[in-house]
């Protein structure tokens, strides 16, 4: 028997949906019998990968039994690869790029050619075919590149809580590759509405949020859009407070941080705010905030809020108070030289208040540094500036004359404990001038 007529015989029975009630060749109609020479011989072809052999007859039966022999679109799907594997297999550029379009037509006349005969086809699945066929032929379809993320937004639009978030990332990615960012935020806030619940999904959408506006003005211009359109969504109203303070736009500052505390009271609210009252001079409405802040829980083991409670107290010249909530950081966080620096500065404001400059005063120079040395020991990011205070107040030690006149040898221990600094409390140990 030859090739073509045992494939026919095979596919009798396939073909039994199609409108062949027999099992036999010979009791079909010659139109099914025609549809079926041409399909049995196209697909023994395309089962072998001789595609070339293969397209005569899919041709063929695109145009006279699309749907055979099982009312699908499988037969589309096939000419796409055909088209495609044959046009890789071309030297020339033109040639390759007629196959692929070629294919490119399949793509995207295939819903309409099955749905005009009642065959029921998924628009949404050619749609992502069609996406997928450009980005898998990226180096000889250059310039269509751009077709696909239009195509995967419109696969979102037919059913945006099913598709895949790769999808979604693509489409934002195009967005932001053809510089729309205004695009970009559109398409994620309706993602957001519909997907706003996935972790994924969300993911998805931090990073491109991240990503989309690098400098400060342009965070500030779009959270500040969102915020009108949005009033009380929270997490906005934080991030435009963040970027507000580094921006100075003081009015949206005050305008945010009473909404704040009013919506969302948490711990993290009140030290943004209070954040701010101390860069305003409001030390003590600040304080008052910190306090509020440690009383919720948790917040207790967060060093920066003893820290900014240290800084509040300072600036009002409650020294030892200052230095109660510095030590309190560290006990939270050992590593926080931040604090350690504070309390050198602290002792420098001490010798400032007292005043007189002898040598009990300059002799806390020797705490100082002691305090200024331990913070770059702990974090040595701070070490610049550390040492420009480190060499400046050495120059200001008790100079020999003076170590000589109090009988001081360096290396002993010397404890600052008298007249206006016997709240310090502290050792040293004599240093040479």
């Amino acid at each position: 028997m030859s090739r073509g007529l045992s494939g026919i015989v095979a596919l009798v029975i396939v073909f039994s949906g199609w409108g062949l009630n027999n099992a036999l060749l010979g009791q079909a109609s010659g139109q099914d019998q025609e549809v079926l020479v041409h399909y049995s011989l196209y697909y023994e072809d395309f089962k072998n990968k001789d595609f070339e052999s293969a397209l005569p007859n899919l041709r063929w039966i695109l145009e006279n039994a699309p749907a055979a022999p099982r009312k699908n679109d499988i037969n589309f799907e096939r000419a796409v690869t055909i088209y495609k594997e044959i046009g890789l297999t071309r030297e020339s550029e033109e040639e390759r790029r007629a196959y692929l379009d070629s294919a490119l037509v399949v793509l995207d006349t295939a819903v309409e050619k099955l749905q005009s005969i009642d065959i029921a086809v998924d628009e949404f699945e050619w749609i992502l075919k069609k996406g997928k066929f450009l980005q898998e032929n990226a180096e000889n379809l250059p310039d269509l590149q751009s077709e696909i993320g239009p195509l995967y937004e419109r696969a979102y639009e037919m059913k945006s809580e099913e598709i895949d978030p790769y999808y979604i990332n693509y489409v934002i990615s195009h967005y932001v590759n053809e510089d729309d960012k205004q695009g970009a935020v559109d398409y994620m806030e309706r993602v957001e509405e519909t997907r706003g619940e996935e972790v994924a999904v969300v993911e998805i959408l931090d990073k491109w949020r991240g990503a989309l506006f690098t400098s400060p003005d342009e965070k500030y211009d779009f959270l500040l859009t969102q915020y009108e359109k949005t009033p009380d969504d929270t997490e906005i109203i934080s991030s435009l407070f963040e970027v507000a303070m580094e921006l100075e736009e003081r009015e949206m500052l005050y305008e945010l941080s009473d909404k704040m505390l009013q919506m969302d009271p948490n711990a993290n609210t009140i030290r943004l705010v209070a954040g701010m009252k101390i860069e305003d001079a409001e030390y003590s409405e600040a304080y008052s905030l910190l306090e509020q802040a440690l009383q919720m829980e948790g917040d207790s083991k967060n060093a920066e809020t003893y820290y900014n409670m240290g800084v509040a107290q300072q600036e009002m010249g409650r020294l030892s108070r200052a230095r109660t909530h510095y030590r309190q950081a560290l006990q939270v966080n050992p590593k926080f030289g931040e604090a350690l620096v504070a309390i050198g500065d602290l002792y420098v404001s001490a010798i400032s208040s007292c005043g007189s400059f002898e040598r009990e005063d300059r002799a806390v120079y020797w705490l100082v540094t002691d305090y200024y040395d331990r913070a770059i020991r702990v974090k040595p990011a701070l070490a610049p500036s550390v040492r420009q205070k480190i060499s400046s107040y050495k120059g200001v030690y008790p100079d020999q004359e003076m170590l000589f006149f109090k009988n001081w040898n360096v290396g002993d221990r010397y404890t600052v404990d008298y007249g206006c600094y016997s709240w310090i409390g502290e050792s040293t140990t004599v240093k040479s001038p």
